[in-house]
């Protein structure tokens, strides 16, 4: 079973710094359950900015550290790619009562990602670890669809956090 965790930018806004303890506890959790988590290219260039003034950006802390990773870029020719792309933007468009082309790239690509890896066969079950609860049940809805029901997980990212700083993981 080869399992792929997917990051978006709304959890690693809310880890914070690396000397704050919900990244801490997010380190600790991919370190002793060996998880890298695999950042799309979109949500990567969410989390960093091109501003002097920023040194240290948590996302490059952690992948320096080795437990998170930007990932191949999209496969756009991939039909699976484009549709699942399309579809959640529908899906958040309707969730939140506004246009599909007003939807944020980034949380497409997230869902996006995870149907590259489960229909390339480089992934059999995927989690979505997001802080958008619209991003991640569509997620969930529109992988079905495709009939990749079972191999995906939305994982709430502020829940995931307050877990493992409760239970002192």
């Amino acid at each position: 079973m080869n399992r792929f965790y997917i990051a978006d930018t709304g959890l690693f806004v809310a880890m914070g710094q690396p000397s704050n303890s919900r990244y801490q506890a997010v380190r600790r959790f991919a370190r002793q359950n060996d998880v890298t988590f695999v950042l799309p290219e979109r949500v990567y260039e969410e989390l960093t900015v091109d501003d002097p003034d920023v040194e240290d950006v948590p996302v490059d802390a952690a992948i320096d550290e080795g437990w998170a990773m930007v990932a191949t870029p999209l496969e756009f020719s991939e039909p699976i790619v484009s549709r699942v792309m399309d579809g959640i933007q529908r899906y958040i468009a309707n969730a939140d009562d506004r246009p599909a082309d007003e939807v944020e790239r980034a949380d497409a690509a997230l869902a996006a990602l995870a149907a590259q890896e489960l229909s390339m066969g480089a992934a059999t079950e995927v989690y979505i670890y997001t802080t958008d609860i619209a991003a991640g049940e569509g997620a969930e809805t529109v992988l079905a669809s495709e009939g990749y029901g079972d191999s995906v997980t939305f994982v709430n990212g502020f829940r995931f956090i307050e877990d493992l700083r409760s239970t002192g993981h």
